[in-house]
């Protein structure tokens, strides 16, 4: 009697014991696949900031390359000034010379105007 009392009583240990670790089982291989899937969606955001941020980059350049640009136009368009300025004063004393002065005074300030702006 002990033998066939023991026998069930193991048997159904055996069985709570497989039912666990078949529950068990399951819980770990739902967790993986719940992790799994949370990874997937990580590395995917982290591709999409990645891409992000090498647009930003490009923009970035682009953006360094045109201010170069202005900067070198900038610079030609002082020099083009500066030069236009030291002819102003001349002109407008020719001006001044043809309307209101004599001859001689024309040709003094055509003769600045010239030597000053270059011609």
């Amino acid at each position: 009697m002990n033998e066939t009392g023991t026998q069930p009583r193991t048997v159904v240990m055996l069985v709570v014991l497989v039912g666990v670790l078949v529950a068990a089982t399951g819980l770990f291989v739902t967790l993986f696949v719940l992790e799994r899937t949370a990874a997937g969606a990580a590395g995917e955001r982290v591709a999409v900031a990645e891409r992000e941020l090498a647009d930003a980059r490009d923009r970035l350049a682009a953006n360094r390359s045109t201010m170069d640009e202005l900067a070198a136009e900038r610079q030609g368009l002082e020099s083009a000034n500066d030069a236009l300025r030291v002819c102003a004063d001349p002109a407008r004393s020719s001006i001044e010379a043809a309307t209101t002065g004599t001859d001689e005074d024309l040709s003094s300030a055509i003769q600045r105007m010239l030597a000053l702006c270059g011609r």
